[in-house]
């Protein structure tokens, strides 16, 4: 456990740019290369540090620890509030989120239609779980829809390590009830 407590936030941006410039492209291995290295840093209360918080109106607080300016590479916490859970949505990019404070229900989906509505899906519950500190898990599209909500009274906080600025990204709600699906571009969720 001392090895884990000791692996620096600086340290893991670096070991994540340098798996980004070696993999290219192969989304699976970027993911595969960052999970092992995302269940180790979750541990460190530095990707809390106050000094990165930052607050946009309208969006969820976040701790930036990275933004590549090409847009390729975004690393940051996220804090979640209890009682305002995300829409299901996907971020159609890789991705890794690892739980590092406080406990989160994440709810996972897959889309079974054939998509050939775009204002229209039909989804399957995947899993639906309660996540602590040290769960991680991948998004790789179509496999990166989900819902994430704080469960207690403290907010949660999740590392997001993605394949793309979100904010640049074009991206889906998904209304699991009635499938209707609205189409989002630059938002938050």
């Amino acid at each position: 456990m001392e090895a884990t407590k000791a692996y620096s936030v600086d340290q893991f941006v670096e070991d994540a740019r340098a798996i980004m410039s070696s993999a290219a492209d192969d989304r699976q291995a970027i993911v595969e290369q960052l999970i092992p290295l995302v269940e180790r840093v979750v541990w460190n209360d530095a990707l809390m540090d106050p000094a990165r918080r930052t607050e946009t109106p309208g969006d969820r607080p976040r701790y930036i620890h990275y933004q590549d300016p090409d847009g390729t590479l975004q690393i940051y916490v996220v804090e979640f509030a209890p009682g305002m859970p995300t829409p299901v949505h996907d971020h159609v990019t890789w991705g890794v989120i690892g739980v590092c404070g406080g406990a989160q229900r994440t709810t996972r989906y897959r889309r079974v239609d054939d998509g050939s509505d775009p204002e229209h899906a039909t989804l399957e519950l995947i899993d639906e779980n309660v996540l602590e500190r040290g769960a991680v898990y991948p998004l790789l599209p179509p496999d990166d829809i989900h819902r994430i909500e704080t469960v207690g009274p403290e907010p949660s906080y999740s590392l997001h390590v993605l394949g793309t600025d979100l904010r640049r990204q074009h991206r889906h709600i998904f209304d699991v009830e009635t499938g209707k699906v609205t189409a989002v571009e630059g938002r938050g969720m």
